[in-house]
């Protein structure tokens, strides 16, 4: 798991030399509201600097939620978007999100780690604003009609 500052992820991963390469890697970083930069994607930089197969993951939510056993909240686990290209990184990380009683969602391939990013520096900067920001999205059931999936 790489849980780094984004400050120092180009200096701790450099360090690692080639030690990470082919490994499954799940990325938790988040720059700050403040920092983000949707031009250079923490996810892409950490699988360039260490040819690992990166997983982004886990970035949305506090360290006190993750402490919860399941996170569930009015009955409804916390859901967990998963992006990445390698289909075993993708199977273990899905695994891990269902032992910690959540359910995982594909978000896509790695490159869609850049909007999970920028959601996460979003709703990060709301909620420091003082902000609920789970109320900007309904429940499935009201929020229009979906195709089958």
């Amino acid at each position: 798991m790489v849980g780094v500052r984004a400050e120092g992820l180009a200096d701790v991963l450099g360090a690692t030399g080639t030690a990470l390469r082919g490994k499954p890697l799940i990325d938790v970083t988040n720059a700050g509201p403040d920092r983000h930069d949707p031009a250079r994607p923490l996810a892409r930089l950490i699988a360039d600097l260490t040819g690992g197969h990166v997983v982004k993951a886990f970035n949305l939510c506090h360290v006190d939620v993750w402490r919860m056993r399941p996170p569930v909240f009015a009955g409804r686990p916390l859901a967990v978007p998963l992006c990445g290209d390698d289909a075993t990184a993708l199977g273990l990380v899905r695994e891990l999100v269902r032992d910690l009683g959540c359910t995982p969602l594909d978000g896509g391939g790695l490159d869609w780690a850049a909007q999970l990013e920028a959601t996460a520096a979003f709703v990060i900067g709301l909620w420091f604003g003082g902000a609920d920001a789970q109320a900007i999205l309904p429940p499935l059931a009201g929020s229009g009609a979906h195709l089958p999936s």
